[in-house]
Formats: structure tokens, sequence, C-alpha cells
């Protein structure tokens, strides 16, 4: 395999993200398997690059819109990509020679446009450097949600949104909390570890582990390798999730011996956290539509040391393959949404997703939810969670469906919720709110059927 710079990398990188829908994590994952030269600054580095950008896309889009003598929507995808790499280097990573964010962005733009490609990035870029200082940005008196959606680079109509939810100062402090880098969170396999001794164990790897406030089993790995990397990944002491979507377990309360139904079940965050749970004795049926979606699964609980899991495909909207027409005590649907709780993790998904989707989503939510409703036992608990802020998707869903269906309703949290976590019970339902806990957004109801 030859030799790549890091830039190039991410600009192929940048260039399928904007092709597929593959997440950008398993494209870097992929890239640090291929191009097995690459050190551990190199992969940092490459991280960075394309994080960054994905992060700070429309303040870099702004910029370009001013310096470019060709109308933006006219710029080629892969130029323009490129030249979002050069600026993200001049404007926010300081200890990078502005010279040679240039020199490569013009290389890079050689190789692909040939001469004309080049001439285009580099007077872009060298005029970007020279006039930094008076570039005109919206004023945030005249216009606040222009002013925030460029500043802090976000989709206008997203900020627009937010601000008519939560008001123009929450939603700045929203997208500032969004354009943080977050600590790795990780979840220790308690089947295999306590919490403690997988502290004292990545300690004794050099690394930065403390535990997390709220999940009694999460850790915190501040400045740690790439997860490909992280030591004890491979022999399964602990799973990658956030501590707010370990706090949706806490909520389902699975108990050792029940028959659980994960009905979103991919990648299996939470199907594993159940399987902790219940101290691998029960039964969970994990469903989702693709079989390459179940082997994650597999492969996790593999990993994990879990064997109570059955995969099986199935579409949550319809019936399931379920044996025996069996009923469950608790379901949990952990539904497809926005993903706008998660966009500190997850910057890509504010380019991905458009205004339309909400409502599309919504409606599918709720038709999820009522397929579901039918495979509670009397007496067992539906949760319905998501990980993104809209009310459309989240209180809308469930007040909707409590209307429609009488035999269900809305129950408590606060007996399985730890004290400390009752700050996030809001109006009987559970929701985080990134700027204010430092968690990704999160919402969960629970739906007791009564008869």
């Amino acid at each position: 395999m030859r030799r790549k710079h890091p830039r190039s990398i991410s600009l192929d990188i940048l260039n399928r993200v904007a092709e597929t829908d593959r997440h950008p994590d398993d494209l870097l994952s992929d890239s640090f398997k291929r191009y097995q030269h690459l050190t551990a600054l190199d992969r940092a580095f490459l991280t960075e690059l394309t994080y960054g950008v994905l992060r700070w896309r429309g303040f870099l889009d702004w910029v370009i819109r001013h310096f470019s003598n060709i109308p933006f929507e006219k710029v080629e995808s892969e130029i323009l990509n490129t030249l979002r790499l050069g600026l993200y280097q001049i404007f926010f990573l300081t200890k990078t020679p502005a010279s040679a964010a240039v020199n490569e962005s013009v290389e890079l733009a050689k190789k692909a446009r040939g001469k004309a490609g080049a001439g285009f990035v580099n007077a872009v870029l060298r005029s970007a450097l020279r006039e930094k200082e008076t570039i005109p940005y919206p004023d945030k008196w005249q216009d606040p949600a222009l002013h925030t959606a460029v500043i802090q680079s976000h989709p206008l109509w997203l900020v627009q949104r937010w601000i008519e939810e939560f008001g123009a100062e929450e939603t700045l402090k929203l997208c500032m909390a969004n354009n943080r880098i977050p600590v790795l969170t990780l979840r220790t396999n308690t089947l295999k570890i306590g919490r403690e001794d997988l502290i004292e164990k990545l300690k004794e790897k050099g690394l930065n582990p403390s535990p997390t406030s709220f999940s009694d089993e999460g850790v915190l790995l501040k400045d740690g390798p790439p997860t490909s990397s992280l030591p004890f990944l491979k022999e399964g002491l602990f799973a990658i999730q956030d501590e707010a979507s370990q706090l949706i377990t806490l909520i389902l309360d699975p108990q050792p011996g029940e028959k659980i139904l994960d009905a979103c079940a991919a990648p299996g965050g939470k199907t594993t956290h159940i399987a902790q749970k219940m101290k691998n004795l029960g039964e969970i049926f994990a469903f989702d539509l693709r079989q390459e979606k179940l082997k994650q699964i597999e492969e996790g609980c593999k990993r994990l040391g879990i064997k109570m899991v059955k995969t099986k495909i199935g579409d949550a909207l319809n019936s399931l393959p379920v044996p025996g027409e069996i009923k469950f005590d608790r379901v949990l649907a952990d539904v497809p949404c926005s993903g706008f709780g998660t966009l500190r993790r997850n910057p890509d998904l504010k380019w991905r997703r458009k205004k339309e989707d909400i409502e599309r989503l919504s409606r599918l939510q709720c038709s999820i939810l009522k397929n579901l409703s039918g495979y509670v036992r009397e007496g067992g608990l539906l949760v319905y969670s998501t990980c993104t802020l809209f009310h459309e998707e989240n209180e809308d869903v469930v007040e909707r469906f409590l209307s429609e269906h009488r035999t269900f309703r809305l129950d408590s949290f606060v007996e399985v919720l730890p004290e400390k976590c009752h700050l996030f019970i809001r109006k009987g339902y559970f929701k985080t709110f990134p700027p204010a806990d430092e968690l990704d957004g999160f919402f969960a109801a629970g739906l007791r059927k009564t008869f």
C-alpha cells in the first residue's frame, strides 16, 4: 500500500461521507487499517481534520462564499472539500503552518482537477489568509439566527427551529456544546469486571480514565487513542456508549430471567447493556432490518461474553417473527430518529438531515410505537426512546400514543433511576440537554400496560 498523507486520506473520507451514509468513525477505522504507515500523531491529525471540517463546515462555507469568484453552488464537491480542509487548518489549527495548509491543499486540488483547480484553491486560500480578520459576518443583533448559524456552524433552518423551541440564548449554548469535542465514554462490562478495576487497568496502560457522574458503569477516557487501538476492547472488558444512552437501560429496568424485546437493536449498545443488567439470565430478542446490522450485535455479544441474545431480521413497523406469540415483560422501542441530540459526536448529521425529515420520522415513530405495544404483556413496560431534541419526535409521539391506547399509562422513573439522575425527569419524561448536562441529548418515556 502506497503511503498517503493524512490530508489526502481526510479528503477521501470527506468525499465518501458526502457520497454515502457511512459514519465518519467507520471510515476512519478503515483508513487506520488500510494505511499501516500512519503514526499515532498521523491518526490524531487525520481524525482532527475530518471531524473538524464536518463540525465547522457551515462557517468554512461562509468564508468560501466570501472569497470565491465562482458561485458556491457551482464549485465541485471535491474542490469544495479541499478548500474546507485548507481553511479549517488556517482558522482552527494554530500549530499547523499556514503555508503548509495552503501548499498541501493546492497539491490535492492539482491531483484532482489539474492547474485550473489548483489555481482556484490557491486564490481562495491565500485571500482568506490575507484578509481573515476583515471577513464580514452576520450581525448578532440584526439577525441572531443567521449569526449563530454561521459563527457556530449549524444549518440555518435548525437554528431557527431551536430558537422557536428554546430561545436564542439556549440555542447559542446548544450549538456551542455541539461543537465541543466530547470525551470518549465507555460502559464497563460488569459480566467480566467492576468499574474500579477497569479504571485501574486503563491507568496501568498510561491512560486517563475517570468515573462518570450519573451511570455507575460509565468511564470517561480523556485524550485516549483511536477506538480501534483501545486496550481491553477486544477482551470485552467494556463497550463504547455515551452516558445518557446508558441511563436508558436503567429506565427499562430489566430483571434476570425476564423476556425482553429490543425492536430496533443495532448497533447493540443497549441490547448488550440490558443483558448485563440481567446477569446473562433470561431471553432478549433483538431485531433489526438487515443481516449486516444483526452481525454487529452478534459480534458485540461474543466480545462481551453474552449468550442470551437471539438476533432476528424483523421490521418494527410490521409483525415480528416472535416464536409462539410471546408477550414480553419489557419492550424497548429505541426508534430511528433525527439524532440531533448527538451532534457533538456525529457532526455530519446536521448536514445530512433536512427540515422535512422531522415530520417524516415522527410519523414513522408513531407507527413503530403502535405496532410494538402489541408485544407487551399485561403489567409489562414499553420504553420509548430517542436521541433527538425535537418535541415532534418525543413528547408529541408519546402523547398521541397515550390518547389512542387507553390500556397504557405514563410510568414513573423515580424508583428505578438513582436520585442523582432525578434532575433529568422533566414533566414525567426523561430528558437530557447537552449544554446543561454535558451529555448527549436523549429522551425516554416509560409506558405501562395496565390491562
